[in-house]
């Protein structure tokens, strides 16, 4: 959805790890200005959105209607603020004119600069995985990227035309060799062209020996999505990025991990939602961890584990189901996948990937709890124009939305360790002395007579006894 933006991705995710009250600040728009990449034409749109979300979360209906009754006429996008037509008439000699005849087109292309190449000239450590990319001040005519390794021989891979015209972006065909160095030509037709230079690649993808594996076990990482380039839905990142900037998700390779490539898929992998405070990184002992790889009855070294793939120093976990109960708060990812490339020295790991498919329908009474399972959707449509995805294989459970963010990194945790812990756990601890808990036991409780008080049954923790 070029150049418009929405909370689809903060509305979803922000529920999930329980941030629901603190989703709309004041500086959302502000901190968009300053943070994002692409341009604001539609400020009215943004805060309709913000404010039609802001009403379910207080269950205030008729400011919903009323907001989404707000107008936002149709905006054109402006020509850089250089001087040009903006008209769709004939062409009128400038060179930044935007109507569809081709002379002005030719001029404006033959005049691009670069403004920016990635990676930068001499960059000494680019990511064995990235794609190259080059932008210029206006779309150029006849671009083109050749990349050649040390030895002169070319390297193979597709190119393509994004950003309306202006940004080229190569994706090679396969990884790059690490610590290596590359030479780049970039062509177009152009007085400066053609733009020679190096950069080399830093020893990530460099494979671990045998003692840097086994110390992957029960070292925790920190999967920074704040970092990440969110894919889909489009244009969520800066919204989201500002609202999790407290949030961690933690990962670690558990004592069951078999790195032996002839086991392969052999890894288990343990997660846990964490919270950020003052750079210091820690976890609740009420809340459930995440097991990855553990199955959908979350036991492992049952029949139904889902181990993630060892390829060294790659991991890539899924896809599978990951089944998410946070202080009672229940939701499911389908299709889930988390990979990334560790550094030989178990610095951290990079060009992470999360992707996966969020059913809606059990946050969607959170926001209006006397709306239909469809009610999350119907909101995201009606504000920000996003359709959710069906959810089953024959289109009829339309309410799963697909969520893509890649380049993450994984930041390395020092002196911290997960512990597994089921809702089982928590009700124990709550019921073992009325204090410990309490508020996430509570939370796995229901009033089914309604006579205001729980009844003890915990049926939100289907493994608790008598619930």
């Amino acid at each position: 959805i070029p150049y418009s933006n929405n909370n689809v991705g903060s509305l979803i995710l922000a529920m999930i790890f329980l941030r629901v009250p603190e989703m709309f600040s004041e500086a959302t728009y502000g901190y968009m200005q300053k943070r994002a990449k692409f341009r604001l034409l539609n400020k009215s749109l943004l805060i309709r959105s913000i404010l039609a979300s802001f009403a379910f979360y207080i269950g205030i209906n008729s400011t919903l209607d009323i907001v989404l009754s707000i107008g936002c006429g149709p905006q054109r996008e402006r020509n850089n603020d250089q001087g040009g037509d903006d008209d769709d008439s004939a062409d009128d000699g400038s060179v930044t004119d935007d109507d569809d005849s081709a002379g002005d087109d030719a001029a404006a292309g033959d005049s691009a600069v670069i403004v920016r190449t990635v990676p930068e000239p001499s960059e000494p450590d680019f990511f064995f995985r990235s794609n190259l990319e080059v932008e210029w001040s206006l779309p150029p005519n006849e671009a083109s990227l050749d990349l050649r390794d040390a030895a002169g021989s070319a390297v193979g891979g597709s190119t393509e035309m994004e950003n309306s015209g202006r940004t080229l972006v190569f994706d090679p065909d396969d990884d790059l060799s690490p610590s290596s160095q590359y030479t780049v030509t970039v062509s177009w037709s152009g007085d400066d062209s053609p733009l020679v230079f190096e950069f080399s690649t830093g020893s990530y993808g460099e494979q671990l020996d045998g003692a840097a594996e086994q110390g992957l076990v029960g070292r925790v990482f920190n999967l920074d999505l704040t970092a990440g380039n969110f894919v889909e839905p489009p244009g969520v990142g800066a919204i989201l990025q500002s609202q999790i900037d407290d949030v961690a998700i933690l990962f670690t390779m558990t004592a069951e991990s078999n790195f032996d490539p002839a086991s392969q898929p052999g890894l288990h992998i343990l997660g846990a939602v964490g919270e950020i405070d003052g750079g210091q990184v820690s976890t609740d002992a009420c809340s459930e961890t995440l097991g990855f790889t553990y199955g959908a009855d979350g036991v492992l070294g049952t029949s139904d584990d889902s181990p993630a793939r060892w390829e060294n120093p790659s991991m890539e976990l899924g896809p599978t189901t990951l089944e998410l109960n946070l202080s009672g708060l229940a939701t499911t990812i389908e299709d889930l996948l988390i990979s990334g490339a560790f550094h030989p020295e178990l610095d951290d790991m990079q060009g992470g990937v999360f992707e996966g498919k969020i059913d809606t329908r059990p946050l969607a009474p959170v926001l209006d709890p006397e709306g239909g399972e469809d009610a999350l959707c119907a909101l995201i449509l009606q504000t920000v124009g996003v359709d959710c995805e069906p959810c089953n294989d024959d289109g009829t459970e339309p309410f799963c939305l697909d969520l893509v963010i890649e380049d993450i990194p994984g930041v390395r945790v020092d002196g911290l360790s997960i512990t597994p812990t089921t809702c089982v756990d928590i009700i124990n601890s709550f019921v073992a002395d009325g204090t410990t808990c309490q508020e996430a036991a509570e939370a796995y409780d229901a009033d089914a007579d309604a006579d205001g008080v729980l009844d003890g049954t915990y049926p939100g923790c289907p493994a608790y006894p008598g619930s």
